[in-house]
């Protein structure tokens, strides 16, 4: 009874230790990588794991002396992926849109947004090649405004 009693306290304790391992373990791999990501969500293929901004600073989309929506460029290390952000700043009448392009290979992404507060693109290989991201609002009375190209 005791020896049985032992059996099942090893057993627990091993299936504790690799339950914790397996809880502990990291986010898992991304699922592509180079141009095998272009056109690919971020976040599915996890890319955005390790993601950051390609360029110090922002683009700005502004009209009069309100910004409306900001751009930003982010970058995947681990995938050399690039993809465009963009953040509503004012009305959530307002529709905002974000793409990124390449020009050598030539790629681009398709429009992404809505009138939320924060939308992404789908990605492109940028390894060495200059990447771009358009951001574009559309106010509620209908007046288009993007933004310049943010390169890196």
């Amino acid at each position: 009874m005791i020896r049985n009693a032992r059996r099942f306290a090893a057993a627990a304790a091993g299936a504790l230790i690799t339950a914790s391992l397996l809880v502990a373990a990291p986010a898992s791999a991304a699922t592509c990588s180079g141009h095998g990501c272009d056109g690919l969500d971020p976040i599915e293929t996890g890319c955005s794991a390790d993601a950051s901004n390609a360029t110090t600073y922002p683009k700005y989309i502004v009209q009069g002396s309100t910004t409306l929506a900001v751009v930003e460029l982010r970058w995947s290390a681990a995938c050399k992926t690039n993809w465009g952000r963009i953040s509503n700043r004012v009305s959530p009448s307002n529709t905002v849109q974000v793409h990124v392009y390449r020009s050598n290979p030539y790629g681009t992404t398709d429009w992404y947004g809505g009138t939320g507060r924060q939308y992404y693109g789908d990605q492109l290989y940028g390894h060495n090649m200059s990447v771009c991201a358009v951001g574009k609002v559309t106010t509620a009375s209908g007046t288009v405004l993007t933004s310049d190209p943010l390169c890196a």
